[in-house]
Parts: C-alpha cells; sequence; structure tokens
C-alpha cells in the first residue's frame, strides 16, 4: 500500500475516526484505525465495539491499494503535528513497518494485525429519517443534562428517540426532571430507539458543525447509523424499557407565570452562592427566591412580574432549574406550577416543540 494525501485534510478526519478507539480494552486490535484504497479514496475505520466511526478521505493519491491498521492514537497525533503539504504513506510488506514522510519529517510505525480487525455491521432492514445537522446537535444540547450518563439504570444513560408521522421526539430524564424536544421530519412511520449517552454526545460533536446538509439516520432494532459529510456513525441502542413519561407531565395546572429569562437566570445563579436548595414564592409581590445554608448565610431575590392562579411556595433545586434556563435563547418564560409536590413545567414563551417537567423539593427554607 503506498498513499499520498494532504495533512490538513487528513488529520481532519482522522481526529474524526479516533473517537471510536477504545480506551480501556483487552483487545489490542480495538487501539488501532484501519485504513484501506477505495479508488482515490481512503476508508479509515475505528470501533470500540459499542460505536463505529467510518470515514472517506477524498483527492488521495494511490500508487498501490491495500488495507493496513495502524497504532490509532499515535498515528493521529503524528499526521496531526505534520507541516501542510503532501504526506507519503507506504507499507514494506518485508519488515511489516509503515512509513510516514513529509517534507523533512520521516516516521516508522508497526502494523496491527488487520484480519484481527472486527467486521463492522451492515446496514440491513431499518427505518430512515432525514434531519439536519444543527437541529439535531441543538435538540441533544436540550435534553441530555437531564441524564445520568454512569447510571446503571439504561433508561438514566440514554435518551429515548420516539419517531411518529412527521415528529421525531427526543426524552430525556434522570427520575427527578423530564425533558422534551420534538423536531419536525417528514417521514411516515412509528418507530422508538434508546440511543446512549456517551453516542449522543459523539454524534453532537461529530455532526453539528455542517448547518445546511442533511442528515440521513437509520434506526434498526439493535443500532443506529448516521451518514453526513464523508462520515458514517453507529452505535449499538440500549435494549430497555423506557418509563412511560407522558403520565408525568401534568394536563392541568393551579398557576402560571411569564418571566423574563435573564432575570431569571440572574437570581439564581446569584442565589447558587448561598445554596442550590431554594425556595420559590410566588404571590402579588411577584416571584421571590430564598434559600438558607447554616454555614453560608441568607439569600433574597425579588422579580417583579404577573401571575394567573394560586399563591404559592415551591421547593426547587436551583440547579435543575439554571440547566433548562441556559439552554434556551428566548426572552421569556413560562412556568406553569401545581399545588401538593406535582411536578411544575417549563417552556420558552410560544414555543410548544420544547417543554421541561421538574419535580419540587420538600423543603423548609
Amino acid at each position: 500500500m503506498k498513499i499520498v494525501c494532504l495533512q490538513d485534510e487528513l488529520a481532519r478526519f482522522l481526529q474524526i475516526t479516533a473517537r471510536a478507539l477504545a480506551v480501556k480494552s483487552t483487545l489490542p486490535i480495538l487501539t488501532g484505525i484501519f485504513m484501506e484504497t477505495n479508488g482515490n479514496i481512503l476508508r479509515c475505520v475505528a470501533t470500540d465495539l459499542e460505536i463505529a466511526i467510518e470515514v472517506n478521505v477524498p483527492n488521495i493519491q494511490v500508487f498501490t491499494n491495500g488495507s493496513i491498521v495502524l497504532p490509532g492514537k499515535t498515528f493521529v497525533e503524528i499526521i496531526r503535528h505534520l507541516p501542510p503539504g503532501p504526506v507519503t504513506i507506504e507499507l514494506d510488506e518485508n519488515s511489516k513497518m509503515v512509513t510516514i514522510t513529509s517534507k523533512h519529517s520521516n516516521y516508522q510505525l508497526p502494523i496491527l494485525p488487520a484480519e484481527e480487525f472486527p467486521t463492522l455491521p451492515e446496514l440491513k432492514d431499518g427505518t430512515q429519517i432525514e434531519i439536519s445537522g444543527e437541529d439535531l446537535r441543538e435538540a441533544i444540547r436540550q435534553t441530555i443534562y437531564a441524564t445520568l450518563a454512569d447510571d446503571p439504570r439504561p433508561f438514566l444513560s440514554s435518551i429515548l428517540w420516539e419517531v411518529t408521522t412527521g415528529r421525531l421526539r427526543l426524552v430525556a430524564t434522570d427520575v427527578n426532571r423530564l425533558a422534551v424536544r420534538d423536531l419536525k421530519v417528514n417521514e411516515d412511520f412509528q418507530k422508538t430507539a434508546l440511543v446512549p449517552v456517551h453516542s449522543l454526545r459523539e454524534i453532537a460533536n461529530i455532526f453539528g458543525s455542517n448547518n445546511e446538509e442533511k442528515l440521513k439516520i437509520h434506526i434498526t432494532d439493535k443500532l443506529i447509523f448516521i451518514h453526513g459529510s464523508g462520515i458514517t456513525f453507529s452505535s449499538r441502542l440500549v435494549e430497555a424499557q423506557f418509563p412511560r413519561y407522558e403520565q408525568v407531565v401534568p394536563k392541568e395546572f393551579n398557576g402560571t407565570v411569564v418571566i423574563n429569562k435573564d432575570e431569571f437566570v440572574a437570581a439564581l445563579e446569584r442565589t447558587a452562592l448561598v445554596s442550590n436548595s431554594i425556595k420559590i414564592s410566588i404571590s402579588e409581590k411577584g416571584m421571590i427566591i430564598t434559600a438558607k445554608e447554616p454555614d453560608k448565610g441568607r439569600s433574597y431575590e425579588e422579580i417583579p412580574l404577573d401571575f394567573t392562579g394560586i399563591e404559592i411556595e415551591i421547593g426547587f433545586n436551583g440547579r435543575f432549574l439554571l440547566d433548562f434556563l441556559k439552554s434556551v435563547e428566548d426572552e421569556k418564560i413560562i412556568f406553569k406550577y401545581n399545588q401538593d409536590q406535582k411536578p411544575t413545567l417549563l417552556q420558552a414563551q410560544g414555543k410548544d416543540e420544547y417543554f421541561y417537567i421538574v419535580m419540587p423539593l420538600k423543603l423548609s427554607v
């Protein structure tokens, strides 16, 4: 195998591929990047058996076809630090070493046994939707904070993808709160899948920067595939039952407040200097936020506003409120509340596609 490619292009694609390299594994081959030529394209693959990333590096000069597996981390770092310009990668079949040459730089790396590299899962039957990378990244950002990535309970370390006619809904929960984000799609079918939080972070990082290109997303019974910009990402799905989240969403409320988001955020951030356990009082005075800690003192914040419904005092984890408020750009927030420790709903004014349910705390503030 002998190829010549441009350093900047190769480095960019390799850094994406490397996101799937195994960090801790008893299988050394999973620390390698598989490469093979296909016409004037270099195909690069990495997997940790949970996720896999395949990229097609274009505009490659191929002198000798072939396939190799190189130590992933070392190879990527060498290419990344080489100067801009042509890079030659050549395999010596006798020594089983690969030479990397660029201007005045020359490196040699051992190869790993290509026959041991796992075969990637093939896309067979599965439903497909199309959506922009920017929209998907925003939906992930607006739900992923309500998960527990390292929790052993599968439904807490994943996000539900629920496809119905014309809609893709992402639902996340950590038991204390629920984030729901809807995206419009053109497809007409029904499908549900649990996508791991780790995979969703990678999806957002890899595909979120391309604002215009539509991503093609295939969902099978056990896998999700995402294609776009010469990159294919695949991940195992979580095999578990997601709670019936609709039962948590209140259908009626005892009161509604419209509040300025920036004022609300500023008051909550100041209150957090004393405690994250806060009490919110809603009355004719407006919204009053208080907190106290024996070793930090007391806080009092007052936000003038109009409300409809009953006066009330409710306890919250202030950080949970801030997580939602910092995920929206809108100026006005709708805050709907209930008595008797029932869930509260927050959403941007006039925006039904994104809402947040949070459970109150029993507090004595």
